[in-house]
């Protein structure tokens, strides 16, 4: 009983889609999308593309160029002045210290001439 039932289900649905109309070999297909033209549109914009290509090419390419030189510029000049900066603190750090140097090492011996001075009798203020 289950195998008649399985066999006559199948067979209506063999039936039925065998019985389908197919109206797109027949011309129905171009009536039913006749209105579509995306394609058309999508071609069309191709096109434009390529007529559109030859303008403003070499100015593209010269504004990006120019661009790119000025931020180049940019960044290069900012790390050589953080270089320069780095460097002119450190000679500026060596000048003072041999300044600090220098001036102890005076003070010291004035001390001691003052000191010789004193020694021999000579008034010192």
């Amino acid at each position: 009983m289950v195998r008649i039932l399985n066999f006559l289900l199948l067979s209506i649905l063999v039936v039925s889609s065998s019985a389908q109309s197919y109206d797109y070999q027949e011309g129905g297909y171009d009536q039913e999308y006749s209105q579509d033209n995306l394609y058309h549109d999508y071609a069309m914009k191709q096109q434009e593309k390529e007529v559109g290509a030859g303008q403003g090419g070499w100015g593209k390419v010269a504004a990006g160029t120019a661009v790119g030189w000025l931020l180049g510029g940019k960044i290069h000049s900012s790390r050589k002045a953080k270089n320069l900066n780095t460097k002119h603190k450190e000679e500026q750090k060596a000048l003072y210290t041999q300044y600090y140097n220098d001036v102890y090492t005076l003070q010291q011996q004035n001390q001691e001439l003052a000191q010789a001075l004193e020694q021999m009798g000579v008034r010192v203020k």
